[in-house]
């Protein structure tokens, strides 16, 4: 009788795995992901060049044409407005960022602590294994005594 292989399964359809950056972007509202949006596109070193750019460009042509001549008034007033607005903008943004980086800790402490749980039960099903097989575990549990040990704070 042939047996079926086995499917072959993603690591990210895992029961215990979820994925935090999906949950952190649902948890979003409209206004939020504009937010955090804009508050990418503006942290992009392409969009320090595009400020750049436009101000040396707003400058040159407006001490030419006498548009807006030195000091700049009116650049100065869009600059200041712009700043005001991307002020909050960015506040957003970020706030965003910040609860994204306290759910993944959390994820991370909650993956942690089961694969520390795992370990400690594979410990004991392999000591109880080689115990079963009357093999002398003598040095392996005292290695593991020393190894916790070592990760209890004194």
């Amino acid at each position: 009788m042939m047996s079926s292989p086995l499917p072959i399964s993603d690591i990210s359809d895992h029961p215990l795995v979820r994925d935090v950056n999906q949950e952190s972007i649902d948890r979003l509202s409209a206004t939020e992901l504009a937010c955090k949006s804009i508050s990418n596109a503006i942290g992009a070193p392409i969009a320090l060049a595009l400020a750049i750019l436009l101000q040396a460009v707003w400058i040159i042509v407006g001490v030419m044409t006498k548009w807006d001549p030195f000091p700049f008034v009116f650049l100065l007033t869009c600059s200041n407005v712009l700043q005001l607005i991307l002020i909050f903008v960015l506040a957003v943004g970020q706030r965003q960022s910040s609860a994204h980086a306290e759910l993944r800790a959390e994820h991370d402490h909650e993956s942690i602590s089961r694969l520390l749980y795992h370990q400690e039960v594979q410990e004991r099903i392999l000591l109880a294994i080689a115990q079963k097989t009357e093999t002398d575990v003598e040095q392996i549990a005292t290695m593991v005594t020393q190894l916790i040990a070592q990760d209890t704070p004194k």
